[in-house]
Protein backbone atom coordinates (compact mmCIF):
# COMPACT_ATOMS: atom_id res chain seq x y z
CA UNK A 1 0.00 0.00 0.00
CA UNK A 2 2.94 2.57 0.96
CA UNK A 3 4.64 1.58 -2.30
CA UNK A 4 1.48 2.32 -4.77
CA UNK A 5 0.84 5.75 -2.54
CA UNK A 6 4.33 6.37 -3.37
CA UNK A 7 4.15 5.79 -6.82
CA UNK A 8 1.07 7.70 -7.47
CA UNK A 9 2.82 10.74 -5.47
CA UNK A 10 5.55 10.72 -7.72
CA UNK A 11 3.42 10.07 -10.99
CA UNK A 12 1.95 13.74 -9.66
CA UNK A 13 4.75 15.23 -9.02
CA UNK A 14 6.13 14.03 -12.54
CA UNK A 15 3.20 15.40 -14.80
CA UNK A 16 1.49 17.93 -12.10
CA UNK A 17 4.62 19.84 -10.68
CA UNK A 18 2.04 22.31 -8.72
CA UNK A 19 1.13 19.44 -6.30
CA UNK A 20 4.47 18.66 -6.07
CA UNK A 21 5.34 22.69 -5.35
CA UNK A 22 1.88 22.67 -2.98
CA UNK A 23 3.20 19.39 -0.85
CA UNK A 24 6.64 20.88 -0.21
CA UNK A 25 5.94 24.99 0.69
CA UNK A 26 7.33 26.24 3.28
CA UNK A 27 5.78 28.99 5.46
CA UNK A 28 8.55 30.96 5.69
CA UNK A 29 7.70 31.54 1.60
CA UNK A 30 4.41 32.86 2.11
CA UNK A 31 5.27 36.64 2.28
CA UNK A 32 6.81 37.38 -0.33
CA UNK A 33 4.87 35.29 -2.63
CA UNK A 34 1.71 37.13 -1.41
CA UNK A 35 3.55 40.78 -2.12
CA UNK A 36 5.31 39.15 -5.47
CA UNK A 37 1.59 38.07 -6.95
CA UNK A 38 -0.38 41.97 -5.50
CA UNK A 39 2.13 43.49 -7.50
CA UNK A 40 2.15 40.73 -10.58
CA UNK A 41 -1.44 41.37 -10.86
CA UNK A 42 -1.53 44.85 -10.67
CA UNK A 43 0.83 44.85 -13.45
CA UNK A 44 -1.22 42.67 -15.45
CA UNK A 45 -4.07 44.26 -15.32
CA UNK A 46 -3.07 47.33 -17.36
CA UNK A 47 -0.82 45.02 -19.25
CA UNK A 48 -3.92 42.67 -20.32
CA UNK A 49 -5.81 45.13 -21.37
CA UNK A 50 -3.12 46.75 -24.06
CA UNK A 51 -2.38 43.37 -25.16
CA UNK A 52 -6.16 42.33 -25.79
CA UNK A 53 -6.82 46.03 -27.77
CA UNK A 54 -3.64 44.97 -29.62
CA UNK A 55 -5.41 41.31 -30.64
CA UNK A 56 -8.76 43.33 -31.15
CA UNK A 57 -10.75 41.86 -28.67
CA UNK A 58 -12.23 43.24 -25.82
CA UNK A 59 -10.08 44.46 -23.12
CA UNK A 60 -11.45 42.10 -20.51
CA UNK A 61 -10.36 39.27 -22.64
CA UNK A 62 -6.99 40.28 -21.52
CA UNK A 63 -8.08 39.90 -18.18
CA UNK A 64 -9.13 36.43 -17.77
CA UNK A 65 -6.51 35.41 -20.56
CA UNK A 66 -4.15 36.07 -17.54
CA UNK A 67 -6.22 34.47 -14.98
CA UNK A 68 -6.93 31.47 -16.74
CA UNK A 69 -3.21 31.05 -18.12
CA UNK A 70 -1.69 31.69 -14.77
CA UNK A 71 -4.01 28.88 -13.22
CA UNK A 72 -2.88 26.35 -15.74
CA UNK A 73 0.39 26.91 -15.57
CA UNK A 74 0.20 27.18 -12.00
CA UNK A 75 -0.73 22.95 -11.93
CA UNK A 76 0.92 21.92 -14.85
CA UNK A 77 4.44 24.46 -15.72
CA UNK A 78 7.76 23.68 -14.49
CA UNK A 79 9.07 26.93 -13.71
CA UNK A 80 8.89 28.10 -10.58
CA UNK A 81 8.53 31.66 -11.06
CA UNK A 82 7.35 32.02 -15.22
CA UNK A 83 4.32 34.13 -15.00
CA UNK A 84 2.10 33.11 -17.89
CA UNK A 85 -0.18 35.51 -19.53
CA UNK A 86 -1.30 37.79 -22.28
CA UNK A 87 2.20 39.20 -23.71
CA UNK A 88 3.12 41.63 -26.26
CA UNK A 89 5.21 39.29 -28.98
CA UNK A 90 2.00 36.74 -28.38
CA UNK A 91 -0.52 39.45 -29.17
CA UNK A 92 1.68 40.76 -32.30
CA UNK A 93 2.22 37.64 -34.04
CA UNK A 94 -2.03 36.50 -33.27
CA UNK A 95 -2.95 39.88 -34.35
CA UNK A 96 -1.10 39.35 -37.63
CA UNK A 97 -2.16 35.71 -38.08
CA UNK A 98 -6.05 36.77 -37.48
CA UNK A 99 -5.91 39.95 -39.72
CA UNK A 100 -6.41 38.37 -43.07
CA UNK A 101 -8.64 35.89 -41.81
CA UNK A 102 -11.48 37.82 -40.17
CA UNK A 103 -11.54 39.56 -43.78
CA UNK A 104 -14.02 42.52 -42.32
CA UNK A 105 -15.84 40.27 -39.74
CA UNK A 106 -16.93 41.86 -36.55
CA UNK A 107 -15.75 41.71 -32.99
CA UNK A 108 -17.50 38.69 -31.72
CA UNK A 109 -15.91 37.01 -35.03
CA UNK A 110 -12.55 38.47 -34.36
CA UNK A 111 -12.88 36.82 -30.94
CA UNK A 112 -13.70 33.26 -31.70
CA UNK A 113 -10.85 33.49 -34.20
CA UNK A 114 -8.80 34.34 -30.81
CA UNK A 115 -9.89 31.94 -29.37
CA UNK A 116 -9.83 28.83 -31.79
CA UNK A 117 -6.06 30.21 -32.20
CA UNK A 118 -5.25 29.70 -28.77
CA UNK A 119 -6.80 26.29 -28.77
CA UNK A 120 -4.55 25.21 -31.57
CA UNK A 121 -1.70 26.73 -29.76
CA UNK A 122 -2.31 24.35 -26.91
CA UNK A 123 -2.91 21.05 -28.83
CA UNK A 124 0.48 21.64 -30.93
CA UNK A 125 2.48 22.59 -27.82
CA UNK A 126 0.65 18.98 -25.99
CA UNK A 127 1.55 16.92 -29.22
CA UNK A 128 4.93 18.42 -28.71
CA UNK A 129 5.37 17.42 -25.14
CA UNK A 130 3.78 14.05 -25.96
CA UNK A 131 6.87 13.68 -28.40
CA UNK A 132 8.91 14.81 -25.87
CA UNK A 133 10.35 17.95 -28.26
CA UNK A 134 12.11 19.30 -25.02
CA UNK A 135 15.02 17.97 -26.59
CA UNK A 136 15.11 21.61 -28.39
CA UNK A 137 15.91 23.33 -25.55
CA UNK A 138 19.01 21.64 -25.90
CA UNK A 139 20.15 23.52 -28.59
CA UNK A 140 20.31 26.75 -27.28
CA UNK A 141 23.39 27.14 -25.27
CA UNK A 142 24.27 29.63 -22.80
CA UNK A 143 25.37 32.51 -25.68
CA UNK A 144 22.53 32.07 -27.15
CA UNK A 145 20.63 32.34 -23.28
CA UNK A 146 22.48 35.31 -22.88
CA UNK A 147 21.84 37.17 -26.11
CA UNK A 148 18.39 36.28 -25.77
CA UNK A 149 17.70 38.06 -22.55
CA UNK A 150 19.86 40.74 -23.35
CA UNK A 151 17.45 41.35 -26.52
CA UNK A 152 14.19 40.60 -24.50
CA UNK A 153 15.29 43.57 -21.77
CA UNK A 154 16.13 45.80 -24.19
CA UNK A 155 12.58 44.81 -26.41
CA UNK A 156 10.77 45.47 -22.98
CA UNK A 157 13.03 48.73 -22.36
CA UNK A 158 11.47 50.09 -25.88
CA UNK A 159 8.17 49.24 -25.70
CA UNK A 160 7.42 51.56 -22.41
CA UNK A 161 9.89 54.59 -23.68
CA UNK A 162 7.13 56.59 -25.37
CA UNK A 163 5.07 55.64 -22.06
CA UNK A 164 7.80 57.41 -20.50
CA UNK A 165 7.85 60.52 -22.58
CA UNK A 166 4.32 61.04 -22.25
CA UNK A 167 4.39 60.07 -26.03
CA UNK A 168 1.76 57.56 -27.71
CA UNK A 169 2.94 54.36 -29.45
CA UNK A 170 2.16 52.68 -32.86
CA UNK A 171 5.12 50.68 -33.68
CA UNK A 172 5.09 47.07 -32.03
CA UNK A 173 8.57 47.00 -33.92
CA UNK A 174 12.24 47.90 -31.29
CA UNK A 175 13.47 49.46 -34.41
CA UNK A 176 10.36 51.59 -34.82
CA UNK A 177 9.43 52.02 -31.36
CA UNK A 178 13.07 53.66 -31.26
CA UNK A 179 12.43 56.14 -34.64
CA UNK A 180 8.92 57.15 -32.83
CA UNK A 181 10.69 58.31 -29.94
CA UNK A 182 13.44 59.85 -31.70
CA UNK A 183 11.08 61.72 -34.06
CA UNK A 184 8.77 63.11 -31.29
CA UNK A 185 11.15 63.69 -28.22
CA UNK A 186 10.13 67.52 -28.79
CA UNK A 187 6.77 66.49 -27.91
CA UNK A 188 7.31 64.95 -24.82
CA UNK A 189 5.21 65.67 -21.89
CA UNK A 190 7.80 67.10 -19.18
CA UNK A 191 5.49 66.51 -16.01
CA UNK A 192 5.15 62.89 -16.77
CA UNK A 193 8.42 62.78 -18.32
CA UNK A 194 9.33 64.04 -14.31
CA UNK A 195 6.82 61.68 -12.78
CA UNK A 196 8.27 58.79 -14.66
CA UNK A 197 12.32 59.34 -13.85
CA UNK A 198 11.21 59.84 -9.89
CA UNK A 199 9.74 56.57 -10.15
CA UNK A 200 12.51 55.15 -11.55
CA UNK A 201 14.71 56.12 -9.22
CA UNK A 202 12.52 55.54 -6.52
CA UNK A 203 12.37 52.10 -7.13
CA UNK A 204 16.09 51.32 -7.47
CA UNK A 205 16.78 53.23 -4.34
CA UNK A 206 14.23 51.08 -2.63
CA UNK A 207 15.84 47.91 -4.28
CA UNK A 208 19.10 49.23 -2.81
CA UNK A 209 18.01 50.29 0.56
CA UNK A 210 15.16 48.56 1.00
CA UNK A 211 14.96 45.16 -0.34
CA UNK A 212 12.71 43.56 1.60
CA UNK A 213 10.02 46.07 0.36
CA UNK A 214 7.42 45.20 -2.38
CA UNK A 215 8.81 48.87 -4.44
CA UNK A 216 6.83 47.80 -7.22
CA UNK A 217 3.32 47.65 -5.12
CA UNK A 218 4.64 50.80 -3.15
CA UNK A 219 4.41 52.77 -6.46
CA UNK A 220 1.50 51.55 -7.60
CA UNK A 221 -0.38 52.43 -4.51
CA UNK A 222 1.02 56.06 -4.32
CA UNK A 223 1.18 57.14 -7.54
CA UNK A 224 -2.57 56.28 -7.77
CA UNK A 225 -3.00 58.34 -4.36
CA UNK A 226 -1.09 60.83 -5.69
CA UNK A 227 -2.68 61.28 -8.90
CA UNK A 228 -6.45 61.05 -7.22
CA UNK A 229 -5.15 63.83 -5.03
CA UNK A 230 -3.54 66.31 -7.15
CA UNK A 231 -5.89 65.49 -10.67
CA UNK A 232 -2.94 64.68 -12.61
CA UNK A 233 -4.57 64.11 -15.63
CA UNK A 234 -5.76 67.44 -15.78
CA UNK A 235 -2.18 68.08 -16.34
CA UNK A 236 -1.56 65.26 -19.11
CA UNK A 237 -0.26 62.66 -17.28
CA UNK A 238 -2.29 59.57 -18.74
CA UNK A 239 -4.29 57.27 -16.50
CA UNK A 240 -5.45 54.07 -17.17
CA UNK A 241 -8.86 54.89 -16.90
CA UNK A 242 -12.22 53.12 -16.26
CA UNK A 243 -12.34 49.33 -17.07
CA UNK A 244 -15.55 47.58 -18.54
CA UNK A 245 -15.89 44.75 -16.94
CA UNK A 246 -17.93 41.43 -17.43
CA UNK A 247 -17.77 37.66 -16.21
CA UNK A 248 -15.68 35.23 -18.18
CA UNK A 249 -17.96 32.73 -20.46
CA UNK A 250 -16.43 29.74 -20.92
CA UNK A 251 -17.19 27.36 -24.45
CA UNK A 252 -15.60 26.06 -27.75
CA UNK A 253 -15.25 28.81 -30.45
CA UNK A 254 -16.29 28.13 -34.05
CA UNK A 255 -14.51 25.30 -35.69
CA UNK A 256 -14.49 25.68 -39.09
CA UNK A 257 -11.88 23.76 -41.11
CA UNK A 258 -11.23 26.31 -43.16
CA UNK A 259 -10.17 28.55 -40.42
CA UNK A 260 -8.27 25.74 -38.67
CA UNK A 261 -6.02 25.00 -42.16
CA UNK A 262 -5.77 28.91 -42.56
CA UNK A 263 -4.61 29.28 -38.54
CA UNK A 264 -1.92 26.27 -38.94
CA UNK A 265 1.26 27.65 -39.64
CA UNK A 266 0.48 30.34 -37.40
CA UNK A 267 -0.42 27.78 -34.38
CA UNK A 268 2.98 26.35 -34.76
CA UNK A 269 5.27 29.53 -35.25
CA UNK A 270 3.37 30.87 -32.31
CA UNK A 271 3.98 27.41 -30.01
CA UNK A 272 7.66 27.53 -31.24
CA UNK A 273 8.01 31.07 -30.05
CA UNK A 274 5.83 30.29 -26.61
CA UNK A 275 8.03 27.92 -26.20
CA UNK A 276 11.69 29.03 -27.00
CA UNK A 277 10.75 32.02 -25.02
CA UNK A 278 9.04 30.29 -22.05
CA UNK A 279 11.98 27.88 -21.47
CA UNK A 280 14.56 29.85 -21.88
CA UNK A 281 13.54 32.55 -19.29
CA UNK A 282 12.68 29.45 -17.16
CA UNK A 283 16.34 28.33 -17.03
CA UNK A 284 17.43 31.51 -16.25
CA UNK A 285 15.53 31.56 -13.23
CA UNK A 286 15.92 27.71 -12.47
CA UNK A 287 19.58 28.20 -12.77
CA UNK A 288 19.77 31.67 -9.99
CA UNK A 289 17.68 30.12 -7.86
CA UNK A 290 18.79 26.33 -8.03
CA UNK A 291 16.24 24.31 -9.34
CA UNK A 292 15.99 21.86 -12.23
CA UNK A 293 13.54 23.12 -15.34
CA UNK A 294 11.93 20.26 -16.91
CA UNK A 295 11.67 21.34 -20.67
CA UNK A 296 9.46 18.46 -21.73
CA UNK A 297 6.93 19.69 -19.14
CA UNK A 298 6.93 22.81 -20.56
CA UNK A 299 5.34 22.27 -23.53
CA UNK A 300 2.10 20.70 -21.31
CA UNK A 301 2.78 23.64 -19.15
CA UNK A 302 2.03 25.69 -22.46
CA UNK A 303 -1.05 23.42 -23.62
CA UNK A 304 -2.48 23.83 -20.19
CA UNK A 305 -2.27 27.48 -20.20
CA UNK A 306 -3.57 28.29 -23.99
CA UNK A 307 -6.31 25.15 -24.03
CA UNK A 308 -8.12 26.72 -21.14
CA UNK A 309 -7.87 30.26 -22.26
CA UNK A 310 -8.82 29.30 -25.38
CA UNK A 311 -12.40 27.59 -23.75
CA UNK A 312 -12.76 30.99 -22.35
CA UNK A 313 -12.81 32.99 -25.35
CA UNK A 314 -9.57 34.51 -24.82
CA UNK A 315 -6.11 34.70 -26.96
CA UNK A 316 -2.83 32.65 -27.11
CA UNK A 317 -0.85 33.49 -24.14
CA UNK A 318 2.72 32.92 -23.25
CA UNK A 319 5.63 33.70 -20.37
CA UNK A 320 6.49 37.44 -19.41
CA UNK A 321 9.61 38.24 -19.48
CA UNK A 322 8.25 41.46 -17.33
CA UNK A 323 6.58 40.32 -15.11
CA UNK A 324 8.59 37.13 -14.30
CA UNK A 325 11.64 39.87 -13.82
CA UNK A 326 9.57 42.07 -10.93
CA UNK A 327 8.32 38.33 -9.84
CA UNK A 328 12.36 37.27 -9.30
CA UNK A 329 12.83 40.81 -8.35
CA UNK A 330 10.54 40.32 -5.27
CA UNK A 331 11.45 37.03 -4.08
CA UNK A 332 8.59 34.67 -4.99
CA UNK A 333 9.22 31.54 -4.54
CA UNK A 334 6.76 28.91 -6.02
CA UNK A 335 3.78 29.47 -7.88
CA UNK A 336 1.69 30.45 -5.28
CA UNK A 337 2.43 33.66 -6.71
CA UNK A 338 0.39 32.67 -10.15
CA UNK A 339 -2.74 31.56 -7.95
CA UNK A 340 -2.99 34.69 -5.93
CA UNK A 341 -2.67 37.06 -8.72
CA UNK A 342 -4.77 35.31 -10.56
CA UNK A 343 -7.43 35.90 -8.02
CA UNK A 344 -6.10 39.40 -7.58
CA UNK A 345 -7.22 40.09 -11.17
CA UNK A 346 -10.12 38.42 -11.27
CA UNK A 347 -11.45 40.12 -7.71
CA UNK A 348 -10.60 43.08 -9.82
CA UNK A 349 -11.94 42.70 -12.82
CA UNK A 350 -15.28 41.78 -11.19
CA UNK A 351 -15.72 43.88 -8.27
CA UNK A 352 -12.73 47.11 -8.46
CA UNK A 353 -12.43 48.15 -11.79
CA UNK A 354 -12.88 51.84 -10.67
CA UNK A 355 -9.87 51.27 -8.54
CA UNK A 356 -7.78 50.98 -10.55
CA UNK A 357 -8.88 54.46 -13.11
CA UNK A 358 -6.46 56.77 -11.36
CA UNK A 359 -2.74 54.62 -12.12
CA UNK A 360 -0.61 56.31 -14.14
CA UNK A 361 0.90 54.15 -16.91
CA UNK A 362 4.18 56.07 -16.32
CA UNK A 363 3.80 54.29 -13.34
CA UNK A 364 3.73 50.47 -15.17
CA UNK A 365 6.08 51.48 -17.61
CA UNK A 366 8.78 52.66 -15.09
CA UNK A 367 8.38 49.47 -13.06
CA UNK A 368 8.94 47.46 -16.38
CA UNK A 369 12.11 49.38 -17.35
CA UNK A 370 13.98 48.94 -14.21
CA UNK A 371 12.63 45.14 -13.77
CA UNK A 372 14.54 44.81 -17.57
CA UNK A 373 17.35 47.17 -16.59
CA UNK A 374 18.36 44.63 -13.97
CA UNK A 375 17.78 41.59 -16.47
CA UNK A 376 20.63 43.13 -19.15
CA UNK A 377 23.99 40.47 -18.81
CA UNK A 378 27.20 42.61 -20.27
CA UNK A 379 29.81 40.96 -17.93
CA UNK A 380 28.66 37.65 -19.10
CA UNK A 381 29.39 38.40 -22.54
CA UNK A 382 32.64 40.46 -21.73
CA UNK A 383 33.42 37.28 -19.88
CA UNK A 384 32.39 34.68 -23.22
CA UNK A 385 34.99 36.83 -25.39
CA UNK A 386 37.89 36.87 -22.77
CA UNK A 387 37.25 32.87 -22.98
CA UNK A 388 36.04 32.08 -26.23
CA UNK A 389 35.40 34.82 -28.69
CA UNK A 390 32.99 32.96 -30.99
CA UNK A 391 30.90 32.23 -28.27
CA UNK A 392 30.70 36.27 -27.74
CA UNK A 393 29.65 37.15 -31.26
CA UNK A 394 27.24 34.32 -31.20
CA UNK A 395 25.64 36.29 -28.01
CA UNK A 396 25.49 39.22 -29.48
CA UNK A 397 23.82 37.94 -33.09
CA UNK A 398 20.96 36.57 -30.89
CA UNK A 399 20.41 39.74 -29.25
CA UNK A 400 20.32 42.01 -32.81
CA UNK A 401 18.02 39.04 -33.97
CA UNK A 402 15.41 39.42 -31.67
CA UNK A 403 15.50 43.03 -31.36
CA UNK A 404 15.25 42.90 -35.28
CA UNK A 405 13.82 40.44 -36.81
CA UNK A 406 11.86 39.21 -33.32
CA UNK A 407 12.11 36.34 -31.53
CA UNK A 408 11.53 33.39 -33.05
CA UNK A 409 14.13 34.33 -36.20
CA UNK A 410 16.60 35.44 -34.02
CA UNK A 411 16.77 32.26 -31.78
CA UNK A 412 16.42 30.34 -34.89
CA UNK A 413 19.17 31.97 -36.67
CA UNK A 414 21.62 31.73 -33.34
CA UNK A 415 20.61 28.10 -33.29
CA UNK A 416 21.94 27.89 -37.18
CA UNK A 417 25.15 29.59 -36.46
CA UNK A 418 25.75 27.33 -33.35
CA UNK A 419 24.97 24.81 -35.49
CA UNK A 420 27.67 25.85 -38.05
CA UNK A 421 30.14 26.21 -35.25
CA UNK A 422 29.56 23.00 -34.34
CA UNK A 423 29.95 21.43 -37.64
CA UNK A 424 32.61 23.16 -38.10
CA UNK A 425 34.48 22.12 -34.99
CA UNK A 426 33.79 18.99 -36.09
CA UNK A 427 35.18 19.02 -39.35
CA UNK A 428 38.65 20.43 -38.06
CA UNK A 429 38.68 18.87 -34.57
CA UNK A 430 41.55 18.84 -32.10
CA UNK A 431 44.33 16.06 -32.42
CA UNK A 432 47.41 15.43 -30.97
CA UNK A 433 51.07 13.13 -31.78
CA UNK A 434 51.23 11.28 -28.81
CA UNK A 435 54.59 10.62 -26.79
CA UNK A 436 56.42 9.41 -23.47
CA UNK A 437 57.17 11.44 -20.87
CA UNK A 438 59.93 9.78 -18.31
CA UNK A 439 58.35 8.84 -14.86
CA UNK A 440 54.87 9.44 -16.02
CA UNK A 441 52.67 6.67 -17.35
CA UNK A 442 50.99 6.53 -20.54
CA UNK A 443 50.82 8.23 -23.84
CA UNK A 444 50.83 12.34 -23.51
CA UNK A 445 50.33 15.59 -26.24
CA UNK A 446 53.81 16.21 -27.89
CA UNK A 447 52.99 20.05 -28.08
CA UNK A 448 51.75 20.04 -24.66
CA UNK A 449 54.49 18.10 -22.92
CA UNK A 450 58.05 19.23 -24.16
CA UNK A 451 59.64 16.88 -22.29
CA UNK A 452 57.15 14.23 -24.63
CA UNK A 453 59.16 11.92 -26.85
CA UNK A 454 58.19 10.13 -29.82
CA UNK A 455 59.53 6.47 -30.57
CA UNK A 456 61.71 6.43 -34.06
CA UNK A 457 59.47 5.01 -36.52
CA UNK A 458 56.28 5.20 -35.01
CA UNK A 459 53.68 7.58 -35.19
CA UNK A 460 50.98 7.88 -32.06
CA UNK A 461 48.23 9.63 -33.38
CA UNK A 462 45.11 10.86 -31.27
CA UNK A 463 41.80 12.03 -33.15
CA UNK A 464 39.85 14.04 -30.71
CA UNK A 465 36.10 13.58 -32.47
CA UNK A 466 33.47 11.09 -33.84
CA UNK A 467 34.96 10.41 -37.42
CA UNK A 468 31.98 11.19 -39.91
CA UNK A 469 31.92 12.94 -42.83
CA UNK A 470 32.82 16.49 -42.46
CA UNK A 471 36.40 15.12 -40.90
CA UNK A 472 37.14 12.22 -42.85
CA UNK A 473 38.89 14.16 -45.20
CA UNK A 474 40.78 16.16 -42.58
CA UNK A 475 42.32 13.01 -40.73
CA UNK A 476 43.09 11.73 -44.24
CA UNK A 477 45.61 14.70 -44.95
CA UNK A 478 46.88 15.06 -40.93
CA UNK A 479 47.76 11.36 -42.01
CA UNK A 480 49.66 11.95 -44.91
CA UNK A 481 51.26 15.64 -43.25
CA UNK A 482 52.52 13.77 -40.24
CA UNK A 483 53.77 10.80 -42.28
CA UNK A 484 55.55 13.49 -44.70
CA UNK A 485 56.63 15.72 -42.24
CA UNK A 486 58.50 12.97 -39.91
CA UNK A 487 62.50 13.36 -38.79
CA UNK A 488 62.77 9.28 -38.93
CA UNK A 489 61.09 6.89 -41.89
CA UNK A 490 58.03 5.66 -40.49
CA UNK A 491 57.05 2.22 -39.78
CA UNK A 492 54.05 1.86 -38.10
CA UNK A 493 50.98 4.40 -37.72
CA UNK A 494 48.94 4.07 -35.14
CA UNK A 495 45.70 5.30 -34.47
CA UNK A 496 44.67 6.15 -31.02
CA UNK A 497 41.20 6.14 -31.58
CA UNK A 498 39.96 6.35 -28.02
CA UNK A 499 37.98 9.44 -28.26
CA UNK A 500 36.27 8.56 -31.60
CA UNK A 501 32.81 7.44 -30.01
CA UNK A 502 31.19 7.06 -33.57
CA UNK A 503 32.04 6.19 -37.22
CA UNK A 504 30.13 6.54 -39.87
CA UNK A 505 29.96 4.76 -43.58
CA UNK A 506 32.05 7.47 -45.02
CA UNK A 507 34.85 7.75 -42.95
CA UNK A 508 35.20 4.03 -42.83
CA UNK A 509 35.49 4.65 -46.52
CA UNK A 510 38.41 7.27 -45.59
CA UNK A 511 39.66 5.13 -43.23
CA UNK A 512 39.84 2.59 -45.18
CA UNK A 513 42.03 4.77 -48.41
CA UNK A 514 44.25 5.48 -45.64
CA UNK A 515 45.28 2.28 -44.76
CA UNK A 516 45.39 1.21 -48.47
CA UNK A 517 48.31 4.44 -48.84
CA UNK A 518 50.21 3.23 -46.27
CA UNK A 519 50.33 -0.12 -46.88
CA UNK A 520 51.76 0.90 -50.57
CA UNK A 521 54.26 2.84 -49.00
CA UNK A 522 54.89 -0.33 -47.10
CA UNK A 523 53.58 0.78 -43.62
CA UNK A 524 51.84 -0.56 -41.02
CA UNK A 525 48.59 1.19 -40.32
CA UNK A 526 46.58 -0.08 -36.87
CA UNK A 527 44.11 1.22 -34.83
CA UNK A 528 44.30 0.94 -30.80
CA UNK A 529 41.44 1.26 -28.48
CA UNK A 530 38.64 1.99 -30.73
CA UNK A 531 35.53 1.86 -28.98
CA UNK A 532 32.29 -0.10 -29.04
CA UNK A 533 30.47 1.51 -32.11
CA UNK A 534 33.42 2.33 -33.67
CA UNK A 535 34.40 -1.88 -33.75
CA UNK A 536 30.72 -2.59 -34.59
CA UNK A 537 31.40 -0.40 -37.94
CA UNK A 538 34.69 -1.87 -38.38
CA UNK A 539 33.57 -5.13 -38.37
CA UNK A 540 30.42 -4.73 -40.72
CA UNK A 541 32.17 -3.09 -42.98
CA UNK A 542 34.71 -5.16 -43.49
CA UNK A 543 37.61 -2.76 -42.82
CA UNK A 544 39.05 -5.18 -39.41
CA UNK A 545 39.45 -7.82 -41.58
CA UNK A 546 41.70 -5.62 -44.12
CA UNK A 547 43.58 -3.91 -41.42
CA UNK A 548 44.22 -6.93 -39.71
CA UNK A 549 42.49 -8.75 -36.47
CA UNK A 550 46.40 -8.65 -35.32
CA UNK A 551 46.55 -5.31 -35.80
CA UNK A 552 43.24 -3.93 -33.75
CA UNK A 553 45.00 -3.50 -30.10
CA UNK A 554 42.89 -2.85 -27.17
CA UNK A 555 45.33 0.20 -25.84
CA UNK A 556 47.89 2.13 -27.16
CA UNK A 557 50.70 0.77 -25.18
CA UNK A 558 50.03 -2.89 -26.42
CA UNK A 559 50.34 -1.21 -30.27
CA UNK A 560 53.31 0.31 -29.15
CA UNK A 561 54.86 -2.96 -27.82
CA UNK A 562 54.13 -4.92 -31.05
CA UNK A 563 56.00 -1.62 -32.63
CA UNK A 564 58.86 -2.62 -30.54
CA UNK A 565 58.29 -6.63 -30.88
CA UNK A 566 58.49 -6.24 -34.60
CA UNK A 567 61.32 -3.79 -34.72
CA UNK A 568 63.30 -5.69 -32.45
CA UNK A 569 62.62 -9.14 -34.74
CA UNK A 570 63.54 -7.18 -37.90
CA UNK A 571 66.41 -6.25 -36.38
CA UNK A 572 67.73 -9.58 -35.33
CA UNK A 573 66.67 -10.80 -38.85
CA UNK A 574 68.79 -8.36 -40.35
CA UNK A 575 72.02 -9.36 -38.07
CA UNK A 576 71.19 -12.70 -38.74
CA UNK A 577 71.78 -12.08 -42.70
CA UNK A 578 74.30 -9.80 -42.37
CA UNK A 579 76.55 -12.73 -40.57
CA UNK A 580 75.52 -15.57 -42.90
CA UNK A 581 76.00 -13.72 -46.62
CA UNK A 582 79.66 -13.98 -46.38
CA UNK A 583 79.13 -17.64 -46.10
CA UNK A 584 77.14 -17.68 -48.97
CA UNK A 585 79.78 -16.29 -51.37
Amino acid sequence: MKRTTATAAHVLDRFLPGVEQARTYERRWLRADVLSAITVGAMLIPQGLAYAQIVGVRPVAGLYAGVFAMLAYALFGPSRHLMLGPEAGAAILTATALGPVVAGGGPERLASLAALLALMVGVVSFLCGLCRAGALADFLSRPILIGYVNGAALIIIGSQLARMLGLERRSNEFAGQLHEVAANVGRTHVPTLVLGLGIVAALVAMRRFLPRWPAPLVMVVLTTLVTWAFQLEHGGVKVVGPIAAAAPTFGLPSLRFDDVRTLLPAAFSLALVNYASSVLAGRIYADRFGYRLDTHQEFFGQAAANLLTGLTQGFPVTGSDSRTAVNASMKGRTQLVSVVAAGVVLLFSLFLTPLLSKLPLVTLGAIVIVAAVYLLEVKPILRLWRVRPVEAVLAVVTMLGVLFLGILHGILIAVALSLVDLIRRAAHPHDAVLGEREGMPGWHDVEGHADAETIPGLVVYRFDAPLFFANARFLREQVHRLVADSRHPVRWFVLDASSVFDLDITAAESLEKVRHDLTDEGLVFAVAQARAPMRRTLKRSGLAARIGEDRLFPTVGAAVRAYLESRDDARTAWSGESVSSPQVH
